[in-house]
């Protein structure tokens, strides 16, 4: 079969996301070719220069009169930016696949994870990404629904990456100073009793903060309703008795997640390990993944499954994924190879 080659934007195109999708087409393996690629950014990037394949390209400040005629627009900036001008872009014939929060949950706009839900794509114009944390959550839940999942909890662990450019630019200044304190600390400072008592970060990502976005309903936070929300929305589960808690930690790179499954059923060890290695878009990784080990890869990396002794229908997993590619720009790029097929 001919590869499609397809014309693309990338709205958002100087920040992690955008750069990172833009990597990705660079790197390929997807069923399309890229013929022509359009970077868009604010106003403050406009003229700049990216660069794609040895070719360097100007970066256009995005406008209602400057919008190009492409075949698929890739959205990696905020939501507001959407709600602006993903019509737009539609009213042009243009497909546009959204990585923001601006329509995930909206009557009619299908929210999508290949592996799982693909078939809701259809012939759709918009199509909306999940939220990172959601995204590898629901690879690793829909082959076990067919054990009869009665109850989900998720604590996760999310890298600063995923709150954006700026925090993880913050992050690395901020251990920065923190070394150059600790350097400048005799052994017998550093083990004392408040051996941090004088060091005050110029930013709270150096800690373990169980807050991510601000409280939108009741006492959950908002990347915790979107984690509910949004795995009930793509496993057509709209019941499904799920509580997550959200956590930033002090990682570079790639969400960790710590899953508890209550099942209806009782499935041997074997049967759970089995079903999941046998998964699209699963890996197997013995004893665990950690974010250090996946980051860069494009699949959903699980380990420590476990089984309760006392309780044997409770399983555990730990579910690592890179937030910035399976999490953003990898999954709206297996989305894009769905689109393709219609060009």
């Amino acid at each position: 079969m001919t590869r499609k080659s397809l014309k693309i934007a990338v709205i958002g195109a100087t920040g992690l996301v955008g750069q990172v999708l833009i990597k990705e087409l660079e790197k390929g393996g997807f069923n399309f070719e890229v013929d022509d690629i359009i970077p868009y950014a604010s106003g403050l990037s406009e003229g700049k220069l990216i660069n794609f394949r040895g070719e360097k390209i100007g970066i256009k400040s995005l406008k209602g009169k400057n919008i190009e005629n492409v075949d698929i627009a890739f959205f990696c900036a905020d939501e507001e930016v959407s709600k602006q001008f993903a019509k737009k872009f539609i009213d042009k014939g243009v497909v546009v696949i959204d990585n923001s929060s601006a329509f995930r949950l909206d009557a009619g706009i299908p929210l999508v994870v290949p592996e799982v839900n693909a078939d809701d794509i259809g012939d759709a114009m918009l199509i909306a990404n999940p939220n990172c944390s959601t995204i590898q959550l629901v690879v690793a839940l829909s082959p076990l629904i067919k054990f009869g999942i009665k109850r989900v909890f998720v604590t996760t662990y999310q890298a600063i990456s995923g709150a954006g450019r700026d925090a993880l630019s913050s992050f690395i200044e901020e251990w920065e100073d923190m070394w150059d304190w600790i350097e400048n600390k005799s052994l017998v400072e550093l083990v004392s009793e408040h051996p941090y008592a004088d060091f005050v970060p110029p930013a709270h990502f150096s800690n373990v903060v169980p807050q991510i976005g601000n409280i939108i309903q009741g006492d959950l936070y908002k990347e915790e309703y979107k984690i509910i929300h949004e795995t009930r929305k793509i496993l057509n589960m709209p019941d499904l008795n799920i509580h997550a808690t959200a956590v930033r930690v002090p990682v570079i790179n790639a969400h960790s997640e710590s899953v508890f499954v209550e099942f209806v059923t009782v499935p041997s060890l074997e049967d759970v390990k089995d079903t999941l290695s046998r998964s699209e878009g699963i890996e197997i990784i013995g004893p665990y993944p950690t974010p250090v080990a996946i980051s860069g890869k494009r699949k959903v990396y699980i380990g420590r499954i476990r089984q309760e002794l006392d309780e044997p229908n409770i399983y555990h997993l730990f579910v690592v994924a890179d937030n910035l590619r399976k999490g953003a720009a990898t999954n709206a790029l297996q989305i894009a190879e769905i689109i393709a097929e219609r060009f």
